[in-house]
């Protein structure tokens, strides 16, 4: 059992960090952990407050917000996309997964729509798009094998 004295010392010595929302200062183990287990810049406290905030949206209502946002789209134009493919990714061809929908692909650099995709073609296709030259040098190189372990004919 820890004395007094020393859990005392133990929240002396805990990290601290200002959160970029409310400003307060608090100790490190108030914010979420992130992305490669570094701490967020927001506390816990103000990103639940933020999350939310969101809630009070339906399905229908986050769906028509977030199309018109991030792809200016209306609901009738992405379904209108998704009975142009027959419900499947233009990818795969495959259904998406129950209770996903079609993913909105569109061009990075300009924000064009391409077609719907399903989450598995939509993150290959987001990830070779941003890593297309590493990926055709990489390729370019070890595309039929690795060349230092070639066994070299005697």
């Amino acid at each position: 059992m820890l004395s007094h004295e020393s859990s005392d010392q133990a929240e002396l010595d805990e990290v601290t960090k200002a959160c970029r929302t409310c400003g307060d200062i608090k100790p490190e183990s108030a914010f979420h952990r992130g992305g490669y287990g570094r701490r967020r810049t927001i506390c816990s406290a103000c990103r639940s407050a933020a999350r939310r905030g969101n809630r009070g949206e339906t399905p229908e209502q986050r769906l028509k917000r977030k199309l018109k946002d991030e792809y200016q789209l209306t609901v009738a134009q992405y379904e209108a996309l998704v009975a142009a493919q027959g419900g499947l990714c233009a990818s795969c061809n495959r259904g998406p997964e129950a209770g996903r929908r079609l993913a909105v692909d569109h061009c990075h650099a300009t924000g064009v729509v391409r077609a719907l995709l399903c989450t598995r073609c939509n993150l290959i296709v987001g990830v070779f798009e941003n890593n297309h030259r590493e990926a055709s040098e990489y390729l370019a190189v070890y595309g039929a094998g690795n060349p230092l372990l070639k066994v070299v004919a005697w």
